[in-house]
């Protein structure tokens, strides 16, 4: 049997760290969304917005699927198990978030009567227009995008607490170039 790795490998660290980046600022377009007058530039950033929640979608997946075949580092030895807990609970939460609200966007847009179209590939229809159902989406949308923020500040928090009060490992795991 073989040791756990150090260091996460670097596609694991480049998939981590686009999708950080993606997450960010889909949080921040779709917080200013409304603020957008109507008109062609709003739907322009509207469509960007839904082509690369779908991005997001699909490189969770991509993330989930790597990990399960390449694992990740073993936490430290010393961390009690409470904190080993909400670790695990941390990134269970923040994957399922990061595929049920890319899913919600989807169907939110779809049951309001509009496709959504990825750089012009336009994703099948999963669900017909219907305002309930899209009211409903809407609604879920927002809280998701909420509880991603919650749960994204504290995963930052958590990394920063190891690697400056701490001084562990944990956050240079991950860091480009670290090895």
């Amino acid at each position: 049997m073989s040791a756990s790795p150090l260091s996460y490998d670097p596609v694991a660290k480049s998939l981590h760290w686009l999708t950080a980046l993606l997450i960010i600022v889909l949080w921040g377009v779709g917080l200013t969304l409304e603020d957008l007058p109507k008109g062609d530039l709003r739907g322009q950033v509207i469509g960007l917005h839904k082509a690369f929640g779908v991005v997001v979608l699909a490189l969770a997946v991509l993330r989930l699927a790597w990990r399960g075949s390449k694992g990740a580092p073993d936490l430290p030895a010393d961390m009690p198990a409470w904190e080993k807990l909400a670790a695990k609970l941390g990134h269970a939460g923040l994957y399922v978030l990061m595929i049920a609200l890319p899913l919600d966007g989807i169907l939110m847009s779809q049951s309001g009567g509009r496709p959504v179209s990825v750089f012009g590939l336009e994703l099948p229809t999963l669900v017909g227009k219907d305002e309930g159902l899209h009211h409903l989406f809407e609604e879920g949308h927002e809280l998701l995008a909420w509880g991603l923020a919650v749960v994204v500040v504290v995963h930052v928090a958590a990394a920063l607490r190891h690697h400056i009060v701490l001084k562990d490992q944990v956050l240079r795991r991950m860091l480009p170039g670290r090895g």
